[in-house]
């Protein structure tokens, strides 16, 4: 049963590599100052303010078990709490920056060229795990992995004991790499939401049927 599931995941993260390796690249390069840039503004930007905020309260709302008290109860474990998300969320974009700047990656999604919905999915989630060089070739996307890795463990150095270990780590690291494929999801899928808000008379600014703030382009 368990190689029939590594044997099946193994098949279905084939397919989305290869979609996402297949696609072509039309883009400019960006400099290193607009990939700093690029990185930055969801770390600092007004969207990091709301979601670290927001994610905070309910971490110290609904707080693991083995969590001790100052990490659970007043306002100075609500300030630990935004704090871990705000080390976080630097951490991750510091490495994945640092990669891309090195490596030549091009840290922006490319929409998938297929039409069909299928194809458009496979497509997103590829993407986390192969994206474009800087001259739009494919490459494994190690400033994902950098960033992931990077924002998974950097709270070993300052978590409560049971939350500081390696398995710890991997599972925030996890969390993070899932983040980046559901936001390709997010960016590949906008537009069709954005038609469908507008077929029920919600108006909506261009494309992306939310605030230019909270894109962070």
């Amino acid at each position: 049963m368990r190689l029939s599931s590594i044997f099946s995941f193994a098949t279905v993260l084939s397919l989305c590599v290869g979609s996402a390796a297949a696609q072509g690249f039309s883009k400019p390069p960006l400099s290193v100052v607009e990939k700093f840039s690029f990185f930055e503004r969801p770390v600092f930007g007004p969207r990091a303010a709301l979601l670290t905020s927001v994610t905070a309260g309910i971490r110290l709302w609904n707080p693991p078990n083995a969590f001790p008290n100052e990490w659970r109860q007043g306002m100075p474990a609500y300030a630990r709490n935004v704090g871990d998300h705000y080390a976080r969320h630097a951490a991750q974009s510091t490495a994945s920056f640092a990669a891309s700047a090195l490596l030549h990656e091009d840290p922006r999604y490319q929409p998938a060229k297929s039409t069909s919905f299928a194809g458009r999915l496979v497509h997103a989630l590829g993407y986390s795990i192969v994206d474009r060089t800087d001259g739009g070739r494919a490459t494994l996307a190690v400033s994902n992995f950098a960033g992931a890795a990077a924002g998974g463990f950097v709270g070993n150095a300052y978590m409560p004991d049971g939350f500081h270990d390696v398995t710890h780590g991997g599972q925030r690291a996890l969390m993070i790499f899932g983040g980046m494929a559901a936001r390709n999801l997010l960016e590949e899928f906008a537009p069709d939401i954005a038609r469908g808000l507008r077929k029920l008379g919600i108006p909506t600014a261009g494309k992306v049927p939310i605030p230019e703030w909270w894109t962070s382009k």
